[in-house]
């Protein structure tokens, strides 16, 4: 059962690009929490306490976020990264109630080699990697897992195959493929189609040189 984690928040009354700048030099994140139970309300937080929270428990962690004199449970619902560095720029929380049922998006991973990959050199192409589920905070796992062992060329697993321990619903369509396990050839075959291709490409400027060449010969001719 999740449990959840202190962090220090602490108001904020000025916005701003330079504002935010500024935060994150000194270490900080600017964020914002809202949901049920209160107004939005504009806050930072420590960016390295944040990182250790993401690190240990996930980003489905349920965070105890002590501000302005209370401490109210969140979960994070959005992360905004910079585009080159990955760096975290600003997050949201919002409020829960650790006895009501909220939606997340947990990962989905694959357990064992497929026996059409070991035996018959077939592809496991992992379509889906995360599926939205409903459950209480305390019960969201850290991910879902299923053993693609059994696995042969041809069979699909789809979102209706997938098992979940407890009172857990699977919200994404049961319909979506998740794992899929192909012949060798498809990709072969796609393989020598682009190296036919590659192939073309580079013989057509000879081509192209050796029509110059000869016009330029009978040009030649034509003088003498």
């Amino acid at each position: 059962m999740a449990e959840s984690t202190i962090l220090q928040a602490e108001l904020r009354s000025e916005k701003g690009k330079q504002v935010a700048k500024h935060l994150r030099q000194t270490g900080h994140l600017p964020a914002v929490v809202y949901g049920e139970g209160g107004p939005p309300m504009a806050c930072t937080v420590d960016r390295k306490q944040l990182e250790n929270i993401l690190h240990a428990q996930g980003r489905n962690a349920i965070v105890a976020l002590s501000l302005a004199g209370n401490t109210q449970n969140t979960i994070i619902k959005e992360l905004q990264h910079h585009p080159l560095v990955r760096g975290i720029l600003h997050v949201d929380f919002h409020r829960i109630s650790l006895t009501e049922k909220i939606v997340v998006e947990v990962a989905v991973d694959a357990v064992g080699i497929p026996a059409g990959v070991r035996n018959d050199g077939g592809i496991l192409e992992h379509m889906l990697h995360s599926i939205d589920i409903e459950c209480l905070p305390t019960e969201i796992p850290e991910k879902i897992t299923f053993d693609v062992s059994g696995m042969q060329i041809g069979d699909t697993i789809h979102v209706s195959d997938l098992v979940t321990e407890g009172d857990i619903t699977i919200v994404t369509e049961g319909d979506r493929s998740v794992f899929v396990v192909v012949p060798p050839t498809v990709l072969k075959a796609t393989d020598e189609e682009d190296a036919e291709e590659a192939e073309t490409e580079m013989q057509e400027p000879e081509v192209i040189e050796r029509g110059k060449r000869d016009e330029d010969e009978d040009g030649e001719d034509d003088d003498k």
